[in-house]
């Protein structure tokens, strides 16, 4: 299946759907195969239907293609059908992707205008000193530009490359992930996004009636932040010894203290389900915003920078003329 959010978002919501309305999982991927989905989702399908004649899980049918299918959509496919909730369970993972298309799309939309201010500050710098200097032919000049722009693009991906791969180790290294949740709205952006994985899993968890160690466990390796996979860890084994997990999650400084609190006060009075199904929403609903926030922020400050750099090649084509003319009058 395609990693793309907003497909996954349109699959899950059709998934949703279907077994919402009394569909099984067979018969809800044979209606979805009618509807001529792209090659990838066809594919998964195929691999649920073969898998499930073979005896597999649904959740073990689905994993099969780790590439397409994250920690996060296993662990929730398979706590719903634990639990007999596959329909919930589909709808959550729509709602979560559904957030992350909406926050890409708006970060996206919000660098085009610093992009193109970008190539345009390459330009100024390439064309105007050429034409000042009178040393090229039009085809040099050319060739200059393209080269500029080879040098620009080779940059970003190199920066583009080195983003993704302290991302890739920010849930592995609890150093790294204490950094990148410091960086101004990048930060609360990933804080928040972590969470609502957290209590999506352990929601779903709950509700499948999944021993609570192992909801722990499962929940926090889904939040793809290493700080929380560390608690984790503890609470799983305060649940292992027979102990409320209420006092440690306070205890711990990876989760925030209103949610801790929350959850104490839920476990003592047997509201847990509903507690952790209203802060689902809340750290979605909080992601989403900070998401926003990140998609309009982060371009105004990479716009900041390019302008500086547009106005440094605005003034060095200035002083290269007027240094110019000064020559040429002496």
């Amino acid at each position: 299946m395609t990693p793309n959010a907003t497909h996954k978002h349109l699959f899950y919501s059709e998934m949703a759907k279907l077994l919402e309305a009394g569909f099984d999982i067979r018969k809800a991927a044979a209606v979805l195969m009618d509807t001529q989905l792209p090659a990838q989702q066809a594919a998964l399908l195929k691999d649920l239907n073969h898998g499930l004649e073979s005896g597999e899980t649904i959740a073990t049918a689905f994993g099969k293609d780790t590439k397409s299918i994250s920690g996060l959509e296993r662990s929730i496919i398979g706590a719903g059908e634990r639990g007999g909730k596959l329909a919930p369970a589909f709808q959550h993972l729509a709602d979560y992707f559904g957030m992350l298309a909406s926050a890409r799309r708006e970060m996206i939309q919000g660098m085009i205008y610093p992009i193109i201010i970008l190539h345009l500050g390459v330009i100024i710098g390439t064309i105007p000193m050429a034409l000042m200097q009178a040393t090229q032919t039009p085809a040099q000049m050319l060739g200059s530009l393209v080269v500029n722009l080879i040098v620009l693009y080779v940059a970003a991906f190199v920066l583009f490359m080195v983003i993704r791969a302290v991302l890739k180790m920010a849930p592995d290294k609890p150093g790294i992930d204490r950094l990148i949740n410091r960086i101004p709205w990048i930060g609360n952006t990933r804080r928040n996004l972590a969470m609502a994985r957290f209590c999506r899993v352990y929601h779903s968890c709950v509700l499948a009636g999944i021993p609570m160690s192992e909801t722990a466990a499962i929940a926090a390796e889904a939040s793809q932040s290493a700080l929380i996979r560390i608690a984790g860890k503890r609470l799983a084994q305060v649940a292992k010894e027979g102990n409320a997990l209420g006092p440690q999650f306070v205890a711990e400084g990876a989760f925030p203290k209103a949610f801790a609190r929350s959850y104490m006060t839920g476990e003592e009075a047997g509201t847990l389900d509903k507690d952790l199904g209203r802060w689902s929403k809340v750290f979605q609903d909080n992601a989403e915003s900070a998401a926003k926030t990140m998609g309009v922020m982060v371009p105004k400050v990479l716009y900041f920078f390019i302008m500086m750099f547009v106005a440094w090649k605005i003034v060095s084509f200035f002083t290269g003329y007027y240094s110019g003319m000064e020559h040429m009058m002496e």
